[in-house]
């Protein structure tokens, strides 16, 4: 009862706040004065490919599907940049609404949302994890506990810049599952901003596997290749 009504007024406050604000939204792509639109200009929403692929990994002997919302154009990728370096969360919730209607559209079904996390020092310097954002936004949206089950345990060089074999060698034994967790026959939906190799998402799906998840779903905002 008492979540349902935080939930209900912060739904209203951000309505206020965009009614408020409004005729002052720029596009969050080309900077684009917005008047009827909200985030995103006509224009640049064109632009923003959906992706209706889906693949399979095999981990534990057991599969983990992987989703993402957005195919990583150069739009996408000033969101996924604007959310992750510069604190624009409008960027955040395009892209969780994409990836919201990724769940809709695929009927994805899970019990709770955990996300990718980052280093304490990187998390600090930037002052959030755009990954738990994400995740906060989808379980907010679809009623589901988001818990925090994954740490970075070993810092690791910036991934940008780094090829494939590389990017592996680098995240190798960086994650650890967080003890007193409780994952135990859960279906887990797994939560970052952009797949690559695919390096973070076999690390983190293989310490909830190890840990007794029952089944991992993994959803990105955008899919890349170097």
């Amino acid at each position: 009862m008492g979540n349902g009504i935080v939930k209900y007024l912060k739904k209203l406050i951000r309505c206020f706040l965009d009614i408020i604000y409004y005729s002052e939204q720029e596009c969050v792509v080309c900077g684009k004065k917005l008047f009827e639109e909200l985030y995103l200009c006509s224009t640049c929403r064109e632009k923003i490919v959906s992706c209706e692929e889906s693949m399979k990994i095999k981990i534990c002997n057991k599969e983990t599907r992987i989703y993402s919302a957005l195919y990583y154009s150069s739009a996408v990728k000033k969101i996924v940049l604007g959310l992750k370096y510069k604190n624009d969360f409008r960027c955040g919730d395009v892209l969780a609404d994409y990836m919201m209607k990724t769940i809709k559209n695929e009927k994805i079904y899970f019990d709770m949302v955990t996300y990718v996390p980052l280093s304490k020092e990187n998390e600090k310097k930037r002052g959030y994890n755009q990954s738990k954002y994400l995740a906060k936004c989808i379980g907010d949206k679809f009623n589901k506990k988001v818990i925090g089950c994954i740490r970075k345990s070993k810092d690791t060089k910036d991934q940008i810049g780094l090829n494939g074999k590389e990017r592996w060698k680098n995240l190798k034994d960086s994650f650890s599952f967080i003890k007193g967790r409780n994952i135990k026959n859960k279906k887990i939906l797994l939560v970052d901003d952009v797949i690559t190799t695919g390096a973070t998402t076999y690390y983190c799906v293989l310490e909830l596997l190890k840990n007794n998840s029952n089944e991992i779903i993994v959803l990105t905002a955008a899919k890349s290749k170097i």
